[in-house]
């Protein structure tokens, strides 16, 4: 345990340590704030935490946000309870996006590539997700590392985004694919 807690802190430097360590209490904050004053208070978190925050951030009860000293967010943004967002190769998030409730976004992945030596023992790799303006994020969808979301696009409920979404199409299934365009 402790030497996988020497190659976190080596891996991510104390700095980001110490400012994880921050965010699991702040974290159990998001979660568990009930009604209009909890709105408010996770909107002001997030603005401390945050790289950048625009105006009018919305963040339901029930969302857990780790790596949030990675995450920058444009106006008008919410995030619907339930959703869980991993940035730990760091997450941008343009004006006007909305994500529903129950989704995962994770920036982080195991390696895989080697054979001869555990997966556990492998680096991550870390990806940045970018979502654009104007995207509308489902329920109970999945974004993987490295993703970008095009400016405009719709991403149908359930469905598991593993590559690039061009701008201004409903993407849906799994892998998300290309439904029709708007």
């Amino acid at each position: 345990m402790f030497q996988s807690c020497v190659r976190f802190i080596r891996r991510n430097g104390f700095k980001s340590v110490l400012c994880h360590l921050v965010e699991v209490y702040i974290g159990f904050l998001f979660r568990y704030l009930p009604g209009v004053e909890g709105l408010f208070l996770r909107a002001l978190l997030s603005r401390m935490l945050f790289v950048s925050c625009g105006k009018s951030l919305l963040i339901y009860p029930d969302v857990y946000m780790v790596f949030c000293h990675k995450i920058s967010a444009g106006d008008r943004v919410s995030i619907n309870a339930g959703t869980h967002i991993d940035a730990q190769g760091g997450l941008k998030l343009g004006s006007c996006v909305m994500i529903g409730p129950n989704c995962v976004l994770v920036s982080a992945g195991h390696g895989h590539q080697r054979t001869d030596i555990p997966m556990v023992e492998q680096p991550f790799e870390l990806r940045e997700i970018v979502i654009e303006d104007d995207v509308w994020i489902g329920a109970n969808v999945v974004v993987l590392p490295g993703v970008r979301i095009g400016r405009g696009s719709i991403i149908a409920a359930g469905a598991v985004v593993v590559k690039d979404v061009a701008p201004y199409g409903v993407y849906g299934g799994i892998p998300a694919k290309l439904l029709k365009d708007r």
